[in-house]
């Protein structure tokens, strides 16, 4: 069985210096299919085309290459940058005749910062060369200390064929090895191509990565939130029921508009995402470098960057406008690094891990790159000793999950997963692993959908089960401290009001339990000073004298102290509250609802004046008293009569 490998083959290199000439010899196919490409001989917008390569050291395997023709114009670099970005091979066509130019340097610069891991230098119009073994020297030179430095050079020419198939066998041997894009679940699609086909509908083009999609599938378009069904899916102009990602996919999205300057809609730039991946964001935060080389022309490359400049962001296949703030600096120069922050003009949808190219707001120079470290940043505590430590984290190791997720507790104390899953290159598995591993390690707690920082929650429950503690002591009379006073003394230290209920019920932990609207230690009992414990033996005294016929409230309670010792006698249940103002002994009322029950049974039923009478009490006791049994369902009433239940 043949197994069909999937990447993407993308050109780079000054004008002029055969890069459509070279996939036209590699494919048959001609890139420049504009007829304005074709007139003037220059590459103005992307090109595509197809090669598929059987690798003879593995019988079973083809390489299935989608190949991205990008322009070498200065004027075109902003078209340049677009087709770049989703490659696994770059194809750098340096002209032997012409040697290293200024756009071999600036694209050069943008694979740098896009992390192009895998490269092959073409030497083409190898035919050309007077003293080809110079040219390759002098090439060899130029890449020195650069990504490029130990890539193959390879001497070719379209027009004689001359090193057509060394070149092809070159690309076998860089691919045998290369791993299969990424697969996480998270289909995306950055838009290159979008038009509109009478009876079809809107077409859109893209390199596929993320994660795969099937026919049927629905998509939201970034960042403005569009949504569609994909009805088809071709792949090198032939139906497929679904693309994996590292496949050029071209998809029928009959629902989603071609944008114009009426409405929104698909373009190059936008982004395809399925849906729940999240909400765009205008704010990122980033590690950015300079390479200590200048590109030639472009004084940009010579100079400081200030915080606080405009730049252009490229990402995917389009570009955002933005300010740029440092973090710890002022500037950034040729060969540093800093820790920045990007602000844009406009949301867009991007995930951490990924890839940015700078370049200045004029389109002239390409001054930087870097690695999103954040995805949805804030503006504020831009400059706080906790965020500058959460960006050093991850800008050390960008691309491991448990430094990220380490990282994340660290600086919020609480994340939760569903956010930070979306906007991660990571599948939903490989998240819930590290996490099952932190809870594990007892770095972590699982709360509710959340996770939070071990120290932070032991800090924070720590905190709630010594205020409850401190309300003992302080009133030690009292049941425990009211969940409301405890909600109001936390509220400040959570990032989630609605977290409040976790920490109480987290508390049990900590031999803490709710008995209703209170909290209270599982040891503790009510206790009375001396002086409310000699006003609560004079109130149950006075409550004894005449069971039925008790003093009122206000006769009851008519001081602090004495205050105090009714309430501390009803919460212990000693006294019962009948009504606002009328309040017996417990005992009492236990005798009394005897009565009353053994009364009404010898009757079948019995108005409230003859329970009175039975009971000898007056009417200010009877009626809060039968209220209370009608509330415990001990009795009901039917009109003037109580009947048992």
């Amino acid at each position: 069985m043949i197994n069909e490998r999937h990447y993407i083959l993308g050109t780079a290199g000054h004008i002029d210096h055969g890069k459509s000439s070279l996939v036209r010899a590699l494919t048959g196919t001609d890139p420049d299919r504009l007829p304005e490409e074709q007139l003037r001989g220059v590459t103005i917008e992307l090109g595509f085309a197809h090669l598929s390569l059987a690798d003879p050291s593995q019988m079973d395997s083809v390489y299935e290459l989608g190949i991205v023709d990008v322009p070498g114009h200065a004027d075109f670099v902003n078209n340049m940058v677009a087709g770049v970005g989703g490659m696994d091979v770059a194809l750098f066509a340096v002209a032997a005749d012409d040697g290293w130019m200024p756009q071999s340097e600036e694209h050069l610069h943008i694979l740098s910062f896009l992390g192009i891991k895998r490269s092959i230098v073409a030497l083409t119009k190898s035919d050309l060369a007077e003293d080809l073994e110079f040219s390759m020297e002098f090439v060899r030179d130029s890449l020195q200390g650069t990504i490029l430095e130990a890539a193959p050079i390879i001497p070719v020419s379209s027009i004689t064929g001359e090193g057509i198939e060394e070149l092809k066998a070159e690309l076998c041997v860089q691919l045998a090895d290369a791993p299969p894009s990424p697969n996480f679940a998270k289909p995306l699609l950055p838009v290159d191509r979008a038009f509109s086909v009478k009876g079809i509908g809107t077409v859109i083009t893209g390199t596929l990565s993320g994660g795969d999609l099937k026919v049927g599938d629905r998509l939201v378009l970034q960042p403005d939130g569009l949504e569609s069904h994909v009805r088809s899916i071709q792949n090198h102009s032939r139906s497929v029921p679904s693309a994996s990602p590292g496949m050029r996919t071209a998809l029928n999205l009959p629902e989603l508009p071609v944008a114009s300057k009426s409405r929104q809609g698909a373009h190059r730039g936008t982004l395809l995402t399925a849906p729940g991946a999240g909400d765009p964001s205008d704010t990122i935060n980033i590690n950015m470098r300079r390479l200590p080389r200048e590109i030639p022309g472009q004084l940009a490359t010579k100079r400081s960057l200030p915080s606080g400049r405009r730049v252009r962001v490229h990402h995917g296949s389009g570009f955002v406008g933005a300010r740029i703030y440092f973090i710890e600096s002022k500037n950034i120069s040729p060969g540093e690094t800093q820790l920045a922050q990007l602000r844009f003009d406009e949301p867009r949808f991007m995930m951490v891990g990924d890839h940015v190219v700078l370049r200045d707001w004029s389109g002239e120079a390409t001054v930087g790159g870097g690695v999103i470290l954040d995805a949805e940043a804030s503006r504020r505590h831009l400059r706080s000793e906790e965020q500058i430590r959460f960006l050093h984290q991850r800008a050390k190791a960008p691309d491991d999950l448990r430094v990220i997720f380490k990282s994340a507790l660290e600086r919020d104390c609480l994340v939760v997963l569903e956010e930070l899953r979306a906007r991660l290159r990571f599948s939903d598995r490989e998240v819930e692993e590290v996490a099952a591993q932190l809870l594990k390690e007892e770095a972590a707690y699982r709360i509710g959908a959340s996770l939070g920082a071990a120290d932070w929650w032991n800090t924070l429950l720590t905190r709630a089960a010594d205020l409850v503690g401190a309300y003992h002591k302080k009133n030690a009379d009292l049941p425990g401290l009211p969940l409301a006073d405890l909600r109001q003394a936390m509220i400040g230290r959570l990032p989630n009001p609605n977290l409040f209920d976790s920490v109480i019920e987290h508390l049990a932990s900590r031999g803490v339990n709710q008995r209703g609207t209170i909290l209270a230690e599982a040891s503790f009992n009510p206790t009375l000073p001396e002086e409310i414990r000699a006003a609560a033996n004079a109130i149950e005294k006075q409550l004894r004298q005449e069971p039925l016929n008790p003093p009122s409230r206000s006769d009851l309670a008519v001081d602090s102290p004495s205050r105090r010792a009714l309430s501390f006698l009803i919460r212990s249940g000693v006294a019962t509250e009948l009504a606002e103002k009328v309040v017996i002994l417990t005992e009492a009322y236990e005798e009394a609802g005897i009565k009353i029950l053994t009364f009404i049974k010898s009757k079948g039923q019995a108005t409230a004046s003859e329970l009175r009478q039975e009971l000898d009490t007056s009417r200010r006791i009877i009626m809060p008293l039968l209220e209370r049994m009608d509330s415990e369902g001990k009795t009901r009433r039917n009109g003037d009569f109580r009947t048992a239940t």
